[in-house]
């Protein structure tokens, strides 16, 4: 009995960190491709996630100009991120973010002189940024 009582005196006094952590361990990303001048959604662009000099994600938006992904926090840099889009027909896009939450973000690309003009040119694109097509699952 009296083994009981320190056992229980030793549980209450421990810190349960895993439980009350204040550490985020994803950020949930949402970006919406817009063109600047048209306001019409950009279907198709390529966008790329960097934190420190490393690529850490790609994705690509869907049909309504919509890309959903999500960041692991181990690996983000000092918090910030630098995202770069290439949208058809659109000069790159480049900014950096700081992410203590999640990001919810119109992106306005414009017109101009780009690489990637048409929808055929995306495996080439791919191929240009090396990247991998992620597997889609149904």
């Amino acid at each position: 009995m009296k083994y009981l009582i320190y056992t229980i005196i030793i549980l209450f006094s421990i810190k349960t960190n895993g439980q009350n952590s204040t550490e985020k361990k994803q950020f949930r990303i949402d970006l919406l491709t817009i063109e600047k001048t048209t306001k019409d959604t950009l279907i198709g662009s390529i966008i790329e996630v960097f934190s420190g000099k490393k690529r850490i994600e790609t994705d690509i938006t869907d049909f309504d100009g919509i890309s959903i992904f999500y960041l692991n926090s181990k690996n983000i840099i000092n918090n910030k991120i630098l995202i770069k889009i290439h949208g058809m027909k659109c000069s790159v896009f480049e900014k950096e973010y700081e992410l203590t939450d999640d990001l919810n973000a119109k992106i306005y690309l414009e017109y101009g002189k780009s690489e990637y003009t048409n929808p055929n040119q995306l495996s080439e694109m791919y191929k240009k940024l090396n990247i991998k097509p992620k597997p889609q699952y149904e």
